[in-house]
């Protein structure tokens, strides 16, 4: 896999390395991976995703208070059932309407 980098601006996102694989979904569900050490590691299902396994990237949603949030997405697994999880430290609510952006693909 290359090198990717990305910067979040305030209007655009600038990308080197990479291709950026971009899309519309809705949470539907949120579980907690694990805690350690204060900190947690939530998992999020989506009802549409672009994200394989071993992908990275984020996730981008509104607030409620119309700040944009960007949640990095630091891994992608999937279930027995075959649900795919992305692995984030920020939960976001079943409901919540994201973009979701693949920067690194799995090689």
């Amino acid at each position: 896999m290359g090198l990717c980098w990305m910067y979040w601006g305030l209007e655009e996102n600038v990308v080197g390395g990479c291709e950026v694989s971009e899309f519309a979904a809705v949470v539907t569900d949120i579980r907690e991976e694990s805690r350690r050490d204060g900190r947690q590691r939530w998992q999020i299902a989506l009802d549409h995703t672009e994200f394989d396994e071993g992908d990275t990237g984020v996730l981008e949603a509104m607030s409620r208070s119309g700040a944009r949030l960007t949640v990095p997405v630091l891994a992608v697994e999937a279930d027995a059932e075959g649900e795919v999880w992305h692995v984030v430290e920020k939960p976001l609510a079943a409901g919540t309407e994201v973009t979701g952006k693949v920067t690194a693909k799995r090689v």
